[in-house]
């Protein structure tokens, strides 16, 4: 949670530098919860992956065989290519100027990770865990991506999508 709280004061530094100095330039903030994706870019070790992958990896790697998989305090997801696209069309649209725009495909779980692996690469299910507990709350928050997508334009990736290509690079990095 430290990094939330680093994040935040960034973002405030920021607001407070455009209103003191009156720049050129105008800003729009992309703010994703977690953050999921395949890896296109070297990494010298797998174990350099972020920590949202790294329990992906985990999983495909048989570690949560014999139990379940890590309980999520976030529930809510984007596709790192869906993050990277915001802040392209942030650019590009100049009606994004001034903005926070909160860039989110939707709510996952333990399970429905597990349950995406199954899907997209069915010669893992002897790695997975048998019965992933599904920890998304009953009454999990909502949340609100119509401005990103109105303005921005994006259509969110599925989380089958983003879950099986993330697998499929970690497979191709070693895993």
């Amino acid at each position: 949670m430290i990094g939330c709280h680093v994040q935040t004061l960034a973002e405030k530094a920021a607001w407070d530098y455009v209103e003191k100095e009156k720049p050129s330039f105008d800003l729009t903030v992309i703010n994703p919860p977690a953050v999921f994706g395949p890896i296109v870019h070297h990494i010298s070790s797998l174990s350099d992956i972020n920590t949202s992958n790294a329990n992906i990896l985990e999983a495909i790697q048989g570690k949560y065989k014999d139990g379940n998989m890590p309980r999520s305090i976030v529930f809510l997801w984007v596709d790192v290519r869906d993050v990277a696209l915001a802040h392209v069309r942030a650019i590009e649209v100049a009606e994004a100027g001034g903005k926070r725009l909160f860039i989110v495909a939707g709510h996952f779980s333990a399970k429905r990770i597990a349950d995406a692996i199954r899907e997209t690469h069915p010669e893992l299910e002897s790695k997975l865990p048998e019965n992933v507990i599904d920890d998304l709350p009953a009454d999990v928050y909502q949340y609100n991506n119509t401005l990103g997508r109105q303005l921005l334009g994006i259509e969110y990736r599925t989380l089958k999508e983003c879950i099986g290509d993330t697998v499929s690079s970690l497979i191709k990095l070693g895993a």
